[in-house]
């Protein structure tokens, strides 16, 4: 559960803000040289020491009504072909952290969602479409058999 600090309060609640809630990215694999770090904005952010490079993301953050699954949705701009070069040389999961930040004290995460895994990439000239899933225990198969009534029929 994430605790809003008094700051972001006031400005979610004042009628016109002039402190932008910025998201940060963080996209880890081992085979990357170091993290990407990416923040929503036009001008690079240092946070807790790590610089966050400007780059066009488009977030749609999941429902939470406990029913849903958790999907968080990203869309980046193709502008460079750095990060969907960086993306294509991965063969498994690339780990995903997701923090937001006043751009005023980018040192204090507002909200954060970690250990995403990006499940699914789309992309086309214009645009890198991902989605983003956290690791759901309930979803993984244990066992190669599957439970029909051919193989188990005792049980039906």
């Amino acid at each position: 559960m994430n605790t809003l600090s008094s700051a972001l309060l006031s400005q979610l609640l004042s009628q016109e803000s002039g402190d932008p809630f910025l998201t940060l990215i963080t996209l880890e694999h081992p085979s990357f040289t170091s993290p990407i770090r990416l923040v929503n904005n036009v001008d690079a952010i240092v946070s807790r020491g790590n610089t966050y490079e400007p780059f066009p993301v488009k977030i749609t953050l999941p429902v939470d009504d406990g029913e849903t699954f958790q999907e968080v949705a990203l869309q980046m701009d193709n502008v460079s072909l750095y990060l969907l070069d960086s993306i294509r040389s991965v063969t498994n999961q690339i780990q995903v952290t997701l923090e937001m930040v006043l751009a005023s004290i980018p040192d204090v995460v507002q909200m954060s969602l970690s250990e995403l895994k990006i499940g699914q990439v789309i992309y086309n000239a214009q645009t890198i479409q991902a989605k983003l899933y956290l690791d759901d225990f309930l979803m993984s198969s244990l066992t190669s058999e599957k439970y029909t009534p051919t193989n188990f029929s005792g049980i039906f």
